[in-house]
């Protein structure tokens, strides 16, 4: 339908009842119920779907730029990406205690950095605890026996450091190279011997 103005002014109760549909309009369009930030506010792991396990190795000449990824941890310290420049492989897995894939993971990724630590292997862990509070995630982390540390996320904004590669969903893991550039990732649940895989080119490119 094409409309178009008649040229005369509207009345009060018209520009009245606009504006009031206006907002409704507003309303309506606020918030997705199916987003990933509404199921995460839910917190009944229901209708949430995960990534199709694609696993993703980028030859060293074309990786892109370095990332920064920076914040707090659930403990309350301050951690910076670029922390590990020039030393360590890095290994990010975003996550939240609403995902039920994520819980899934954690045992294998529990595995393997147990395994990095016990080996000295210059590799480390960070979590992002994704779209909840600190005290809900530092609270899964106990109940899950998590060792390995994680960056608080309520806001969902930590994700946006990756630019282009950034995940879409928990659970993700990213493996970043000594130069803090993004080496390979898996978009679903990680297994130990396909992060083992991942960790160990990545240390030998």
């Amino acid at each position: 339908m094409t409309c178009r103005t008649t040229g005369r002014a509207l009345s009060r109760g018209a520009v009245a009842l606009a504006f009031v549909v206006a907002l409704v309009a507003l309303g309506g369009c606020s918030s997705d119920p199916n987003s990933i930030a509404e199921q995460a506010k839910k917190g009944d792991q229901k209708g949430y779907i995960a990534g199709n396990g694609a696993i993703e190795q980028i030859p060293s000449a074309q990786r892109l730029k370095p990332i920064t990824l920076e914040g707090t941890t659930l403990d309350g310290a301050h951690w910076s990406s670029t922390s590990a420049r020039g030393k360590d492989v890095v290994v990010i897995n975003l996550w939240g205690s609403w995902c039920p894939p994520c819980i899934t993971e954690i045992p294998d990724l529990e595995k393997v950095w147990t395994e990095v630590q016990a080996a000295k292997k210059p590799v480390m862990f960070m979590g992002i605890d994704f779209r909840e509070s600190a005290e809900r995630g530092s609270a899964f982390v106990a109940t899950q026996k998590m060792t390995y540390p994680s960056l608080t996320d309520e806001s969902g904004v930590l994700i946006l450091a990756f630019g282009r590669q950034a995940p879409t969903s928990p659970p993700s893991t990213l493996i970043l190279d000594r130069e803090g550039r993004v080496a390979g990732r898996v978009s679903g649940v990680v297994s130990a011997a396909t992060l083992r895989g991942l960790i160990d080119d990545v240390l030998d490119s």
